[in-house]
């Protein structure tokens, strides 16, 4: 665990990355006037009822739904997750998340469903001291009444950074890289992939098809934010 940058957090002056107010980090005001997706497949970027992924669309990317609440690159958003995901300011998505409450109770199935966040080599863990999605998840939990569930999915083979990469070296950088435990849950249940950002889609494609390798039938991901 990096000791020293979470000793260093504790003292950071809390400062919205939006507008500088400060005592936030993403100020009420910047999260509300954050732009926020309507419902669209996130293959073909066209509209889609509760943001379903089109039945064509599926053979692409193979996962029946995925929530995306806002723009990576607008004013403060980027900022947000970076320094939420890399320098221990994750309270920092209490303002995207907690603020967003209804967007998520709105497009999110309850009925027989977990939240599941990508999970991270245990080695990566250590080092960052966290797992920037299951903070994301508990967020999510607390606002959807959904458990959390991360002993399911686990990531087996320690990977380069997937943002470095082009799309081909994504796609070979993260090729059985997941493991799921069988038995834990059952196989009926709704799985939501928790992650803070989607960009080529690569990481949570490949963990979907190792839960649907075990006969998970209905898997779909919920993201802060798409690149």
């Amino acid at each position: 665990m990096e000791i020293l940058s979470y000793i260093t957090s504790l003292f950071w002056e809390k400062k919205c990355y939006g507008c500088g107010q400060l005592w936030h980090f993403f100020c009420p005001n910047c999260s509300q006037n954050m732009y926020i997706y309507r419902p669209y497949c996130y293959v073909c970027k066209k509209p889609s009822d509760n943001f379903t992924t089109h039945e064509k669309c599926k053979l692409e990317l193979g996962l029946k739904q995925i929530i995306v609440l806002t723009r990576y690159r607008q004013n403060g958003v980027k900022k947000v997750l970076r320094h939420a995901k890399y320098y221990w300011k994750y309270t920092a998505y209490e303002g995207v998340v907690l603020q967003h409450k209804t967007f998520f109770q709105e497009y999110v199935s309850f009925k027989n469903s977990v939240l599941m966040p990508i999970p991270m080599h245990l080695l990566r863990k250590w080092k960052r001291g966290y797992n920037q999605s299951e903070k994301i998840a508990q967020l999510l939990s607390s606002i959807l009444d959904i458990p959390v569930n991360n002993k399911t999915i686990y990531k087996k083979k320690y990977t380069k950074n997937q943002s470095h990469l082009s799309l081909s070296q994504r796609k070979n950088n993260l090729q059985s890289s997941f493991w799921v435990r069988k038995n834990t849950i059952n196989r009926n249940t709704t799985v939501y992939l928790i992650d803070d950002v989607i960009s080529t889609g690569s990481t949570i494609l490949e963990a979907a098809k190792e839960l649907q390798k075990k006969w998970f039938q209905d898997v779909r991901a919920i993201v802060l934010a798409s690149d």
